[in-house]
């Protein structure tokens, strides 16, 4: 009984020692904050864009009486901006749907230049318009979240092609270099 007092008293002895590392030089710790900042970036582009094409939970959430708001706070041109882009998302789907039209690896579209002549300037101009105010949200994002404005492209594009129907053209990165893909 004593011997086994005595391996609990040097083993109780040990593990509380104290140990210390010290180095020669200084260990430099560099601190990257990109993380949470791209993550408040990707929190509003999803909010952004289910105020534009609809969240999957609007109806639960209406039920409960809960708002999405997180994007809510936007200078009033992106507000007026997203509103303008909600009104035009019927038609962006549409055009995406028949392939005329595809999202590019800046988050922008692009005309596929499959379009029947009589619709190719009317898909031009709602391109133009569209970029327009896209520009003009992910500058917002990216001044509200301290960020910069590819993070909010590069997380408006994968939020954009993880909502997209099977059939939609994006321009993705595929081996050495960027490729339009159907998704």
């Amino acid at each position: 009984m004593k011997r086994i007092g005595i391996i609990f008293l040097v083993f109780f002895v040990i593990s509380c020692a104290k140990v210390s590392v010290e180095t020669k030089n200084p260990i430099k710790v560099d601190i990257n904050m990109r993380v949470d900042i791209y993550q408040h970036v990707v929190d509003d582009v999803e909010d952004i864009n289910d105020q534009i094409y609809g969240s999957s939970n609007e109806k639960l959430n209406f039920l409960f009486g809960f708002e999405e708001v997180y994007a809510a706070d936007l200078s009033g041109a992106a507000s007026e901006a997203i509103s303008r882009r909600k009104k035009r998302a019927g038609s962006i789907e549409a055009y995406f749907g028949k392939g005329y039209i595809g999202e590019n690896k800046h988050a922008l579209l692009e005309s596929r230049g499959d379009a029947p002549e009589e619709e190719g300037a009317k898909i031009k101009q709602m391109i133009s318009e569209e970029n327009k105010d896209r520009d003009a949200i992910y500058k917002a994002v990216a001044d509200k979240n301290g960020s910069d404005v590819s993070f909010v492209r590069k997380a408006s594009f994968e939020s954009d092609y993880k909502r997209a129907l099977s059939g939609y053209w994006f321009q993705i990165l595929d081996g050495g270099g960027y490729n339009w893909k159907k998704k």
